[in-house]
């Protein structure tokens, strides 16, 4: 299946970043990202931050969900900082095991 990939860097200290991402992203986006055709998120902690990286099933899909209030309300809540890196990838092909 092709998909649409999505990562984002945060800086900062992973440990809190996980836990602003729990607490205030991860349940929106568990009920709002999948009627926008996410499929899959993986998450890595480093040293110096998160990368998360995000599967869907295009790119509408992917900007549909970005434009959710709820999801930007969340967003700001969690104060999560911006994306020191972020990185689009269209038509990648994706196996589901």
């Amino acid at each position: 299946m092709n998909g649409y990939l999505s990562i984002h860097t945060m800086d900062g200290d992973p440990e809190a970043l996980l836990a602003a991402k729990r607490e205030h992203m991860d349940p929106v986006v568990s009920r709002l990202a999948p009627r926008h055709g996410a499929l899959a998120s993986v998450t890595v902690a480093g040293d110096g931050g998160i990368t998360v990286y995000n599967i869907w099933r295009d790119a509408a899909g992917a900007a549909a969900f970005s434009r959710e209030p709820e999801a930007q309300q969340a967003q700001q809540a969690s104060g999560l900082p911006l994306p020191s890196s972020f990185s689009r990838h269209p038509d990648v092909e994706v196996t589901l095991y």
